[in-house]
């Protein structure tokens, strides 16, 4: 199947990137995800939320 090219100016679309099991995927997400969670919470931020009770 042949794809037209995109019209000017417009970013060609990336290439999959062969290889990746959508299991490795999964693991990424949820990594990126628990190292979120362990995050502290900015007191800037916190203070901003006890503005708004």
């Amino acid at each position: 199947m042949n794809e037209s090219p995109p019209p000017a100016g417009e970013p060609k679309p990336k290439a999959r990137r062969k290889g990746a099991a959508p299991d490795d995927v999964g693991k990424a997400l949820r990594s990126a995800y628990d190292e979120a969670l362990r995050e502290e919470v900015p007191d800037d931020f916190l203070d901003l939320l006890g503005k708004l009770s």
